[in-house]
């Protein structure tokens, strides 16, 4: 039979890497994991439209440039 003393005898997540506890045991509240879950999104989300804005200028320029060629020569 096992006999817990105290705290230190208890198994958590530095002990197990597969290990989950609630945000009491390991101290990071949720909402705040949740808030920086949801700004890791929206950070993505810009720069995903920053992406294709700039792709489809560089389109855009590309196509311009081919249109000149052909009407020069």
């Amino acid at each position: 039979m096992l006999t817990i003393k105290d705290s230190h005898n208890l198994r958590t997540m530095r002990h197990l890497k597969s290990f989950r506890a609630c945000p009491t045991a390991t101290g990071r509240s949720m909402w705040r994991a949740e808030l920086s879950r949801i700004y890791q999104e929206e950070v993505t989300l810009v720069n995903r439209e920053l992406r294709r804005r700039w792709l489809a200028e560089t389109w855009s320029s590309h196509v311009r440039c081919c249109r000149g060629l052909r009407l020069a020569g």
